[in-house]
C-alpha cells in the first residue's frame, strides 16, 4: 500500500512543477501558500484523473518504471523554491548530483545495451560492495557539508521503507530521466561557465 501511494509522489510533484512553470508566463506572483495550494489541488487532480480505469499518474510507471528518489527530491525543491523562494540545493550539491548520476548510468546501461558483460545492477540486491560504496561516498559529502548527502540518506531510507516498487538499490539512487536531466544540467552549466569566462577575458582586453 505504502509503495502504491508513493508511486503518485513523483507525477503529483511534476504536475505542480508543469502549472507552476505555466502560471509563471502569465507574470503573477506565484510564492506564498494561496498559489501553492491551489497548484497542488489541481496536480492531485490532474494525477488521480482516470484514464482507461487507471490513475494518469500509474500511466508514466509504463515510461519509467521507478522515479529515483534524487530526481523526486530535485523536483520537490524546485517546487519549494517557486513557492517560497527557499532554496534546499545549492549548485554544489545540484553539481554532484548531476556528476553522480551521469557516473552511475554510465556504469549501469552499456550493460542494458548489450555493451558490456559486466553486471553492476547485481550489485543492488542485498548487501554488497554498493552499499560501502554509497557509505562511504555519503561520509565524505557529510565531512564537506554537501547537501547532496541528505538526499543519498533520503534515498537508502527509502529502499529500505521499500518505497519504490523496485527492490535493488540501484533503482533507488539512478533513473534513466535523471541521467538525461543531468547531463542537461550539466551541458547548461559548463555552457554557463565557458560564457562567464569569454565575457570576462574580453571586458579584461578592453581594459
Amino acid at each position: 500500500m505504502t509503495t502504491y501511494v508513493f508511486s503518485f509522489v513523483f507525477p503529483f510533484l511534476l504536475a505542480t512543477a508543469l502549472l507552476q512553470s505555466l502560471a509563471a508566463l502569465s507574470g503573477r506572483n506565484l510564492r506564498g501558500w494561496g498559489p501553492t495550494l491551489v497548484f497542488g489541488l489541481i496536480g492531485a487532480g490532474v494525477v488521480l484523473f482516470p484514464v482507461d480505469g487507471l490513475p494518469l499518474a500509474r500511466w508514466l510507471i509504463s515510461f519509467n518504471a521507478n522515479f529515483s528518489i534524487p530526481l523526486t527530491a530535485i523536483l520537490f525543491f524546485r517546487v519549494v523554491r517557486v513557492s517560497f523562494g527557499i532554496r534546499l540545493l545549492d549548485e554544489k550539491a545540484l553539481l554532484i548530483c548531476w556528476i553522480f548520476a551521469i557516473t552511475a548510468g554510465a556504469a549501469l546501461y552499456p550493460m542494458a545495451l548489450g555493451l558490456t558483460r559486466l553486471d553492476p545492477y547485481a550489485a543492488g540486491w542485498g548487501f554488497s560492495w554498493l552499499f560501502v560504496l554509497m557509505f562511504s561516498f555519503t561520509m565524505v559529502l557529510l565531512a564537506i557539508k554537501n547537501r547532496f548527502a541528505v538526499i543519498l540518506m533520503a534515498a537508502i531510507l527509502a529502499f529500505n521503507l521499500r518505497l519504490l516498487e523496485s527492490t535493488n538499490l540501484w533503482d533507488y539512487l539512478v533513473d534513466p530521466l535523471l541521467v538525461v536531466v543531468s547531463c542537461i544540467g550539466l551541458g547548461c552549466r559548463v555552457r554557463r561557465r565557458a560564457q562567464g569566462a569569454r565575457h570576462g577575458g574580453g571586458a579584461r582586453r578592453e581594459a
